[in-house]
């Protein structure tokens, strides 16, 4: 097995564990999961190529979907974070270029040697700036906005659902959708 081959299979049980997440499912089990498609692919990519067997299995979501009817279903951590992490950078990049534009105004209006302060809308947090007598130079100070924060908690809350948490826990048969993933591709 070429590096190409294992670049393909370790792209598709990461897919595969990404949907598993998704969906709640637990450490352990997903660890089992990932292990099984692993080997179900390096066998079928042995017989046929790693190509015809990672498209084999068909979308790693609906497989993931098969694994876990009637599992319990829990916060999706992972999810949450990737997805707040997301908003945050977004949010901060958007918050410092309004800073950045707030300070060309401040320069742009030809003040010198006193400070000037406001507040960059909409995020809520105060900017200053002090320009030096003959365009010596300028400073900047600023507050980063609460804002921000409260919009990425709320994000975390909203995709990660911990009230999950609290529906109880749901017994039903387990699918092994590697092992028919194994004996469909054989």
């Amino acid at each position: 097995m070429n590096i190409t081959d294992q670049l393909r299979i370790e792209s598709a049980v990461l897919r595969y564990d990404f949907w598993l997440d998704y969906r709640g499912v637990r450490g352990r089990r997903r660890r089992e999961l990932r292990r099984e498609l692993r080997a179900n692919l390096a066998e079928a990519t042995a017989r046929e190529g790693s190509r015809a067997a990672v498209l084999g299995i068909g979308s790693p979501r609906a497989m993931a979907y098969a694994a876990t009817e009637g599992d319990a279903r829990r916060a999706r951590w992972t999810f949450g974070v990737v997805c707040a992490g997301v908003v945050w950078f977004t949010l901060s990049m958007m918050w410092l270029f309004s800073v950045i534009g707030f300070l060309d105004g401040v320069d742009a209006s030809g003040v010198e040697g006193r400070d000037v302060s406001g507040t960059s809308f909409p995020w809520g947090g105060t900017v200053s700036a002090h320009v030096t007598p003959g365009h010596g130079g300028l400073s900047l100070s600023a507050t980063y906005p609460w804002s921000i924060l409260a919009l990425v908690a709320l994000t975390l809350l909203l995709t990660a659902q911990p009230w999950r948490l609290l529906t109880g826990r749901r017994r039903g048969a387990q699918a092994a959708p590697a092992k028919a993933v194994a004996q469909r591709s054989a």
